[in-house]
């Protein structure tokens, strides 16, 4: 599963190996728990890759042939691939642009897609790649 944290000023992405519903469940369970409201709906969100790391052709040959039905990969502009991805949108304002983004593609994609955000952000990816 892929977790997209959108902050004022950032955006994370995270590699979970938790199941979308059950993740999107606790969550709500949770929130209830502790009196929070929590909007749920399904949405599209995107994220920018630099094309210094990729190329949007290798990009959709990838995702073609993964069975990525969910993803798409366009060019914005010179320096910029935009990733599109279908899933799930949890916020706690149902007009907030702040809140958790997440999806559950086939691994080898999401871990790709995942590394190739990383790689663009210079982050530094852990020996498994993934978050619990």
């Amino acid at each position: 599963m892929l977790k997209l944290i959108y902050t004022e000023t950032d955006l994370q992405i995270e590699l979970l190996t938790a199941d979308l519903e059950d993740w999107v469940e606790q969550r709500l369970l949770f929130s209830n728990s502790t009196g929070e409201i929590i909007f749920l709906s399904s949405e599209q969100a995107s994220f920018l890759l630099p094309t210094t790391i990729c190329e949007v052709t290798a990009v959709n040959f990838y995702l073609h042939h993964q069975g990525a039905t969910t993803v798409t990969a366009n060019s914005c502009d010179l320096d910029s691939i935009e990733i599109g991805l279908s899933g799930y949108w949890l916020a706690t304002d149902p007009d907030c642009d702040q809140g958790i983004f997440v999806t559950q593609l086939p691994d080898r994609v999401e871990f790709y897609l995942w590394q190739l955000w990383c790689s663009g952000n210079s982050q530094s990816l852990m020996s498994d790649g993934v978050v619990n």
